[in-house]
């Protein structure tokens, strides 16, 4: 059915302090990760790598306001469906990093059905309680970082790495 496509790793990331984390990953990556094809999806304006493609996705609430969160987590789905979908029909993904924040809970579901392999950070500003999507990506990635060792009790088999 599908054409060979490129194997890839898709990084998932958002604005601010999720792209700094990535930025700092990719900067200091291990050495198998290094002759390893990038895709991005973020809704960051830049991203960080020289990568084989880009794809825009939204964050999957609105902070600010309870009413509009109805309506930004259906766009959320649909839009993150498609572009999955996108995705895996031009690449074969081998595995996914994030860095959160909620955007990589359809991406993630994607990647385990696909038997890709799931990384997730979860935020370096999480000390005391669980992010959101931090609590969905621990049921689904099969790796799972914390930053701080005060958050190990809500994740306890999480590894702790230290920030990034």
């Amino acid at each position: 059915m599908f054409k060979k496509r490129p194997e890839v790793i898709l990084l998932v990331y958002g604005k601010g302090g999720h792209t700094a984390q990535m930025d700092r990953f990719l900067k200091n990556q291990p050495e198998s990760f290094h002759l390893k094809d990038y895709i991005v999806l973020t809704n960051a304006e830049t991203p960080l790598t020289n990568c084989l493609g880009e794809y825009f996705s939204i964050e999957a609430r609105d902070k600010h306001s309870i009413f509009k969160n109805f309506f930004v987590f259906f766009a959320y789905l649909f839009l993150s469906t498609l572009q999955m979908i996108r995705i895996i029909s031009t690449y074969k993904v081998k595995g996914m990093i994030s860095t959160g924040p909620g955007m990589a809970v359809v991406p993630g579901i994607f990647c385990r059905l696909l038997r890709a392999k799931v990384i997730y950070f979860e935020s370096w500003s999480r000390f005391s309680t669980p992010a959101i999507a931090g609590r969905m990506m621990y049921k689904i990635a099969h790796l799972f970082f914390i930053q701080h060792k005060s958050i190990q009790m809500h994740y306890p088999k999480a590894i702790y790495m230290g920030r990034l």
